[in-house]
């Protein structure tokens, strides 16, 4: 059936009846002769079997009395018989039979020699039959009759020529009857067939297929124009939503775009034809890279592939050429559309300008490194004149210490502490721009060994105001060593200076939270007013002016420098007189911001 499965159904109803009837009419044939030629063969036999016996039975006077002329006489009676080939008389004489006469109708036919047992040799041509001759009950002789099947050739051509024209009428007169019966399966089925290739060909969901009957293809009829009527429903929905989604993206001030599931864009809105001057056709499936700036087009790519093989949105900073050819920076967002199964439809995309914001950027960066700088060089530079005015301070207070009376000591006095303070400062601005300044890093750290490296620096405060400091197990980071201990040595730090009557006791512990891990650093100390919580991080900001408590106010500064630098926050919970709990987070690899091991524009 290969060669006919991409053939019209017309023509394979055609092909299956004519099969079917042919087989079924040439096996009743082929049955019809086989049981004709056997019936044939049967009746013969027997019509032999009565025949020879008659002849056997008037031949055996002849035989006993040697008398040849009546023998032949009486085999002559054959004649009757046209198909008779021949027949002979044999006498019982010693060890063989001889031949006593014979009747010979066809030219050529000789009888053959009889065999001791009575037997004759078979033939293909002709049919023989023996009758023994009987006297008083012993055999005289025997009588042998050939009789030529070419009767049943005859016959079977005969009968073979009757069923081949029954055979070629029938085919006929199924092939006729076959045309005009499968017109009502295959008609229908043409109908659908050409509503089907129209919906096809012409998108147009309004065409009906024709119902011709009530059967099955009348049901399957009835199916398939309800289906082209829900379809039809649903692209008139369809049509509706692009046609809203098409307004909207044409309404919006910025770019707009969608893209198939493989990548390729298949809309950008007006703003995007007008940004850069060419039409949708030169810049439609792949032709977007012609205006992107060649040193953001590979990341761009790598981006675009990584989210078409991830399904993961799509995030990049890019820069544009505008139709005059002036590069713009654009903030490129991308999301998957999925179906009910989870499989990814199509993209839909924006893209904001963000160039005068970048442009800002870049300006406060430079001014922050400015700034930054200024401050470590003034920093830097001011210690030399700092630590003049503290030595010499020192060698006025040792080698004119009696020439001043007791107003010049105290003004000394104001002059040494000042300088010292001023030094504090210098040291810690410069701690602070430091912290700013100095390069990020993202390799592992156990936070418990930052710990113990920043209580080793303590060691002579923790003994002096018999603190107590525990911690939970703490775990690894990534994050600069240097700055975790900086953080917490800054931290308890605070909580031993700001510490009540009570010996302080100190606990610092780590959870997660999220994608972070937030440390505490919980004390017993004086506690900050709630409404001091956030002005304590600023620059040189101290709450307490106590002269017992020194430092210049800028160590939880230099805390949240760090702390956001890496992408994390820093706060305090606290109430007065109950002591303070500072806590920090650090993000895991690869879930901070972009920029969270960038130096900070702020």
């Amino acid at each position: 059936m290969l060669p006919f499965q991409d053939r019209p159904i017309k023509q394979k109803l055609a092909f299956i009846t004519l099969v079917t009837t042919g087989i079924a009419l040439l096996l009743a044939g082929v049955g019809n002769l086989l049981v004709d030629s056997i019936l044939f063969r049967s009746n013969l036999r027997r019509d032999l079997t009565v025949l020879a016996r008659v002849i056997a039975d008037n031949s055996t006077a002849a035989l006993a009395f040697n008398d040849q002329a009546t023998a032949s006489q009486t085999l002559g009676a054959l004649k009757e018989r046209s198909h008779i080939a021949g027949a002979c008389i044999y006498r019982n004489s010693g060890q063989s039979p001889k031949l006593f006469t014979e009747y010979t109708p066809a030219a050529g036919f000789h009888c053959p020699q009889l065999q001791a047992t009575g037997t004759i040799p078979a033939t293909r041509r002709n049919l023989s039959l023996a009758e023994p001759i009987v006297l008083d009950g012993r055999t005289i002789g025997t009588l042998v009759l050939f009789y030529d099947l070419g009767e049943l050739n005859q016959r079977i051509t005969l009968y073979g020529t009757l069923i081949l024209g029954v055979f070629v009428a029938a085919l006929f007169l199924a092939l006729l009857l076959s045309n005009r019966l499968r017109q009502a399966i295959a008609t229908p089925v043409a109908r659908l067939v050409r509503a089907t290739t129209a919906v096809s060909e012409t998108g147009d969901y309004s065409v009906r297929a024709e119902k011709l009957s009530g059967d099955e293809l009348g049901v399957l009829v009835d199916r398939f124009n309800e289906m082209l009527a829900r379809t039809q429903e649903a692209f008139h929905q369809v049509e509706k939503e692009r046609a809203r989604f098409q307004f909207m993206a044409e309404s919006m001030p910025q770019k707009i775009f969608t893209a198939t599931a493989n990548g390729e864009v298949d809309y950008f809105n007006r703003q995007w034809v007008e940004f850069t001057g060419l039409t949708f056709d030169e810049i439609k499936g792949s032709g977007w890279a012609r205006f992107l700036h060649p040193d953001d087009l590979e990341e761009a790519v790598r981006a675009w592939k990584d989210s078409l093989r991830t399904g993961e949105p799509f995030h990049c900073q890019q820069r544009f050429r505008r139709a005059d050819g002036k590069y713009y920076w654009h903030l490129t967002r991308a999301l998957a559309m999925r179906d009910a199964s989870g499989n990814i439809t199509m993209w839909i995309g924006s893209n904001t300008d963000i160039h005068d914001q970048k442009e800002k950027e870049e300006e406060l960066r430079r001014a922050n490194e400015d700034l930054q700088q200024f401050a470590y060089s003034a920093s830097h530079d001011l210690q030399e004149p700092i630590r003049n005015v503290a030595i010499y301070s020192e060698i006025v207070a040792r080698n004119y210490h009696e020439l001043l009376d007791d107003e010049g000591r105290q003004f000394l006095g104001f002059l040494k502490e000042g300088g010292h303070r001023l030094a504090a400062l210098v040291n810690d601005l410069l701690a602070y721009t430091r912290a700013s300044m100095a390069e990020l890093s993202d390799q592992q750290v156990d936070a418990s060994e930052a710990l113990q490296t920043s209580l080793t620096t303590l060691a002579d405060v923790i003994r002096d105001t018999g603190a107590l400091v525990t911690a939970d197990d703490l775990p690894r980071v990534h994050m600069g060593s240097v700055h975790l201990q900086q953080i917490f040595q800054n931290l308890i730090g605070n909580a031993l200076k700001y510490r009540s009557e009570e010996p302080p006791r100190i606990h610092v512990c780590a959870g997660r939270t999220g994608r972070m891990w937030r440390f505490s650093v919980r004390d017993n100390g004086i506690g900050i007013d709630p409404e001091y919580k956030e002005k304590i991080f600023g620059v040189f900001k101290r709450l307490s002016h106590d002269r017992n408590n020194s430092g210049t106010g800028i160590g939880l500064a230099i805390c949240q420098r760090i702390v956001e630098r890496y992408g994390g926050r820093i706060w305090v919970e606290s109430q007065l007189g109950k002591g303070a709990t500072f806590l920090f987070t650090v993000p895991q690899p690869g879930e901070s911001s972009r920029s969270a091991l960038q130096p900070s524009d702020s």
